[in-house]
């Protein structure tokens, strides 16, 4: 490992981070339905409201039991009909079970080969022990550690009970393997470094739903991904991800504002279509790739003294200025991008995964697509330093939202005199929770209201969702926020999960060690050196001269200290310090309350 290297490449991550990993991220919000804007009154600029007035629309019913379906919107969505992100296909090492969790249901995933996967329930059906505990044979089946039992990953079917085979060969007795030995087989597939899994049916029904986006310019660039598990519910982080206000205050990054809406600058088209009879959803839009909020410090500067105008602010009056464009693929799939407005033509797409691992968990897999790809574990210190300031931020978000889900379903149970029992009729509820908790007045949050209202409206036909949301409840799981420590844990939610990352932090300790052994055979060789022992005269050959001696102690310290600091990146590091001093570094144009 070459150290030098590294602390170069470390020292320009955050200018990387805002300049060019993440010129397409969006991230926050709440929903208005179809909302009324309403141009404000300038000189009402110190309501809280001025901005856009918030209409929410009065059809919207707690409950559809009674509604209208032709106006009902994402009436057939179905999340039972879609594939599901679970992995990249690099963080699964080959022929190795690994445990996989979709909507609160455990499953154990196994890469057989460089473009093949299979995946089972993660329960042996003998005595109900989880499947990733144990290997993959050399045919390719699951066996389960506990007593050996195997299973075929494509099928679901036990293939072998080592107790009830009395001989191998051919022709053979034995008893019969039960029709109840067999497990469920989940369809699983590797799509452009993705593995996918359906957990919502069989292979019958996997084949007739929509395949696994694809990304057209996904051959023409390099990929350079990254993972992290995160104590935080899959809609709040998809919101979070769709919502571009907040990178001049959340991350400090000034690059987010190319991707906002004014009412200037308003966004140059918004379309949301339904698909595949209603149940998938898409949402587009794109505006000019251009500043909105930043351009009125810097009219502000022009109007003082036009001589003055930055080249920035002159590259704004040029006429190619490209789109930003924003795609969200309901439910789990995000595309952001900048392109050239006559050729259509782009050099830099970001794209986001989802995995739905449970209430109040899920699994980000973000990637970027461009012509150079940065060593992995280069992006995952520049992605967690990125991700570590806002992702607290949905922490506390979450606490609020989740109870405010769990009131409202209790407060419809009761209503409708539904039991827990009856727990599936709740499938059909349309929830308020967000529509009545958020406010959402900026011209950028068309975007996040009509995404907010998507999970107002579908949330309760998660699988899983309500049952988990209510026990979780009941545990008065969502009265506290987690610690920042937990939330922003990187070994559990990264370094545990990346190969890559792995091996990086033990070379960062090999280093170490390395340093120490060479330090400690130096000083045996200073020793021997004014020494008559016999038995350290040997080291003497390794003395060196006095210059060679001091360049060389210099090198070791600084390559112990870069590694630490190294390894480091791996673990906790954004404490509440670090946050203060983030938001000192808001832009100063932003800040609407100086003079």
């Amino acid at each position: 490992m070459n150290m030098k290297v590294f602390l170069l490449v470390t020292s320009f991550a955050p200018l990387v981070n805002t300049l060019s990993l993440f010129p397409n991220t969006f991230c926050g919000s709440r929903y208005h339905g179809e909302s009324i804007l309403k141009k404000p009154d300038i000189s009402s600029r110190c309501n809280k409201s001025a901005l856009f007035v918030v209409s929410p629309p009065s059809s919207t019913a707690a409950s559809v039991s009674s509604a209208d379906k032709r106006i009902q919107p994402f009436a057939n969505f179905d999340y039972e009909s879609h594939w599901y992100p679970v992995s990249w296909s690099c963080d699964l090492e080959l022929n190795e079970p690994t445990k996989i969790t979709v909507f609160d249901v455990d499953y154990v995933v196994a890469k057989t080969s460089d473009n093949e996967v299979t995946a089972m329930k993660n329960i042996c059906p003998h005595k109900a022990a989880a499947l990733s505990e144990g290997r993959i044979t050399s045919a390719g089946y699951f066996q389960c550690a506990y007593h050996g039992w195997s299973f075929d990953g494509k099928s679901g079917k036990c293939v072998e009970i080592p107790q009830i085979i009395r001989d191998r060969s051919e022709g053979a007795s034995g008893a019969t393997i039960p029709a109840r030995a067999s497990s469920d087989a989940v369809p699983a597939q590797i799509h452009q470094g993705v593995v996918w899994l359906f957990p919502g049916g069989g292979i019958e029904k996997a084949l007739c739903a929509p395949p696994p986006p694809t990304i057209p310019e996904f051959d023409q660039f390099k990929l350079t991904s990254t993972v992290r598990d995160m104590p935080v519910d899959f809609p709040i982080l998809l919101s979070n991800i769709c919502d571009p206000d907040h990178g001049l205050f959340a991350h400090q990054s000034k690059g987010f504002d190319l991707y906002t809406s004014s009412l200037d600058c308003p966004f140059e088209s918004f379309e949301s279509e339904e698909k595949d009879d209603g149940k998938g959803w898409t949402l587009t839009s794109k505006v000019d790739a251009k500043n909105k909020l930043l351009e009125v410090d810097a009219k502000l500067r022009k109007q003082l003294d036009p001589k003055k105008m930055s080249g920035r602010d002159k590259k704004k009056q040029s006429s190619d200025i490209p789109w930003a464009t924003f795609e969200f693929h309901a439910p789990n799939h995000v595309i952001m991008k900048r392109i050239n407005k006559e050729s259509g033509e782009t050099k830099f797409i970001s794209i986001f995964y989802v995995c739905p691992v449970g209430v109040g968990r899920s699994r980000f897999m973000g990637g970027t697509l461009s012509a150079l790809a940065l060593p992995r574990w280069v992006n995952h210190i520049v992605v967690n330093n990125f991700l570590d300031q806002d992702t607290y931020l949905l922490a506390t978000q979450q606490t609020n939202i989740l109870n405010q889900e769990a009131k409202e379903l209790r407060s419809i149970m009761e209503e409708e005199g539904i039991s827990r029992a009856e727990i599936d009729k709740i499938r059909k509820i349309r929830m308020t929770t967000r529509r009545k908790l958020f406010c959402l007045p900026s011209p950028t949050e068309k975007i996040g209201s009509k995404i907010e209202q998507f999970w107002d409206e579908t949330l309760a036909r998660v699988p899983n969702r309500v049952q988990t949301l209510l026990k979780l409840d009941d545990a008065n799981a969502f009265a506290v926020t987690p610690s920042r420590s937990f939330v922003l844990d990187r070994k559990a939610q990264t370094t545990d999960i990346s190969k890559d990352s792995r091996d990086f932090v033990v070379g960062c300790q090999r280093v170490q060690k390395g340093t120490n052994i060479v330090a400690l055979a130096l000083v045996l060789a200073k020793i021997a050196s004014l020494s008559n022992c016999s038995i350290l005269r040997f080291a003497s050959v390794l003395k060196p001269g006095a210059k060679t001696s001091l360049v060389l102690a210099m090198s070791l310290f600084l390559s112990t200290i870069a590694a630490k600091k190294a390894e480091k990146e791996f673990y906790f590091k954004y404490t509440d310090s670090m946050r203060r001093s983030d938001m000192n570094k808001i832009p100063n144009e932003i800040w609407l309350d100086k003079e």
